[in-house]
């Protein structure tokens, strides 16, 4: 989990401002915690919900913590305790309306 939280944070870091997504652009307050979601394995079924191909959306997102927690299916407890503000992160295990219109606004940011 450890190397995939530093993989993750390190990937974004990389990027430049026109991919990272700011908290305004992700509907999130400034005391909101973000958290680095992976959703290389929901893709599939993101990209269908979206009608949009797999292969143009992000690798990962950022996204509020309860819709973190609940793409990751992990507690939001166990989650906000790790940190925050982008440096945590955890893959995703399913999809959910939430998490689908971050990567809509990711998708219409690019």
């Amino acid at each position: 989990m450890k190397t995939l939280v530093f993989a993750l944070a390190a990937l974004l870091g990389g990027m430049g401002a026109s991919q990272a997504q700011s908290p305004a652009a992700t509907g999130a307050g400034q005391n909101e915690v973000l958290l680095i979601v992976d959703i290389k394995p929901v893709a599939a079924q993101v990209a269908k919900n979206l009608a949009v191909e797999a292969t143009r959306l992000p690798l990962t997102v950022q996204a509020p913590l309860e819709v973190a927690a609940a793409a990751c299916a992990i507690p939001a407890s166990v989650l906000g305790a790790q940190g925050g503000a982008g440096a945590v992160g955890c893959t995703a295990t399913a999809t959910s309306p939430a998490l689908e219109q971050l990567v809509k606004t990711r998708l219409q940011q690019q």
